[in-house]
């Protein structure tokens, strides 16, 4: 092994454990309920998951605002007051995190197993119009936009696993609301918005 070199940590006769918990992600993605409580009543479980995430991610504290259907999470996305904070902060998330797994895995592991997941996040199209269809809404683009979040927010998964994060992470939270069912459409003026 070249001086400074570093191998990854590996059980016995298998591929490093962060690695295969990034591949069993690409499996369990697949049986989520993905949009299945989109426009239901939020919980306080929710309110406090979407309260403790803006907080991880060191953004102020927000009003947690539930959006009552399609129609309504459209015009939400469509707004032009986004938070460019809580994109950056996001952003600086996942970097930290592809940084640290990809200097204990290795770049071209960490990517062949998080291209397993994005490859497995291509069913979440079907899920999303699926739901705008159930709802009455004919809106391809918003199938997108919506599968596209989600897609991101599995990608971000599994960075999380990838780098040995735990279920506590911001980015954790956001992938278990929209494992749960839910569109996290972000920080939109003064309040964060949950579908």
């Amino acid at each position: 092994m070249a001086r400074g070199s570093r191998q990854p940590l590996r059980p016995a006769g298998g591929e490093a454990a962060p690695l295969a918990a990034v591949r069993a992600l690409a499996t369990e993605l697949l049986a989520a309920p993905w949009f299945a409580a989109c426009g239901e009543k939020l919980t306080e479980t929710e309110r406090a998951d979407v309260r403790r995430y803006l907080a991880e991610l060191d953004l102020p504290a927000s009003p947690v605002v539930d959006v009552a259907g399609w129609s309504n999470a459209a015009a939400v996305t469509q707004r032009p007051d986004w938070s460019q904070d809580w994109w950056a902060a996001e952003e600086r998330a996942a970097r930290a995190l592809q940084e640290r797994a990809s200097a204990s895995l290795g770049e071209a592991a960490l990517l062949a197993a998080l291209s397993e997941v994005t490859e497995a996040a291509t069913s979440l199209h079907g899920h999303a119009a699926l739901a705008c269809a159930r709802a009455g809404i004919a809106d391809p683009a918003l199938s997108r936009v919506a599968a596209g979040a989600a897609a991101l927010a599995c990608h971000q998964m599994g960075l999380v696993r990838a780098a040995g994060a735990g279920e506590d992470h911001p980015l954790a939270i956001k992938y278990r609301l929209s494992a749960g069912g839910r569109w996290l459409l972000g920080v939109i003026g003064e309040s964060c918005y949950l579908f």
